[in-house]
């Protein structure tokens, strides 16, 4: 289905003002989603926090100094490398904090994903949990199509995601008939595969209408 025009149903729910909130449990790990801002530098490998179950922000080493960022893509920390921290290489796509990881060792998350565990200060992961706390707390309200969607494990996105994607997507031209919509185009990554994140919000982004991805090889969603 697009979303360049809604079908009667969602429109009426929009127009209606009737919404419901989302508390649920995640329909699947919202640890698989990523979308990452164009202004973290390419270098950066995410920070994925194994208690949190979600990438929090992305780390780069430079000239002898890491740099820290949150999901914004604001830089959090900078701190000095330690001498006898193990250098990232390729095969470490990601930074691992929180559970058992142990820093500088090598495993598989809970998510089966390749990581080393990061050498970062407890007060600076405080930080970088707090910032990922502001972004996924807020609550946002859904139609009742939008909230059948986020039960569904073959299309459930992160609220945390919606909001980042909102916050990075291209707005486009939003559907016809629904006052006050927008539309927002993002670049989503699952389980690092590339996606399209297509989202239709109303009432200043508080409410979400509908929302659907679709793999980034095709150029339409599937229907």
């Amino acid at each position: 289905m697009s979303l360049d025009v809604l079908p009667d149903e969602i429109t009426l729910q929009a127009v209606s003002g009737r919404t419901l909130t989302w508390t649920g449990h995640y329909a699947v790990s919202a640890g698989l989603f990523e979308i990452r801002p164009p202004r973290i530098p390419r270098d950066a490998r995410p920070v994925f926090d194994e208690d949190l179950d979600c990438i929090v922000g992305y780390q780069r080493s430079f000239g002898g100094c890491y740099h820290l960022y949150d999901l914004n893509g604001d830089m959090t920390a900078i701190w000095e490398g330690l001498r006898d921290t193990v250098p990232v290489e390729k095969r470490d796509p990601m930074l691992v904090v929180g559970g058992l990881w142990a820093a500088n060792v090598r495993g598989l998350t809970a998510l089966a994903l390749p990581g080393i565990g990061s050498a970062m200060a407890p007060t600076t992961l405080a930080l970088l949990r707090k910032r990922f706390s502001g972004l996924a707390a807020t609550p946002l309200l859904f139609t009742a199509t939008a909230h059948t969607t986020m039960n569904d494990a073959h299309r459930f996105v992160p609220v945390h995601i919606l909001r980042l994607a909102m916050r990075h997507g291209d707005r486009i031209q939003p559907p016809p008939d629904v006052p006050g919509a927008a539309r927002y185009l993002a670049r989503m990554a699952i389980r690092r595969r590339s996606c399209m994140l297509d989202v239709v919000t109303t009432h200043g982004n508080a409410t979400i209408v509908q929302f659907e991805y679709w793999p980034y090889a095709d150029t339409l969603p599937a229907a």
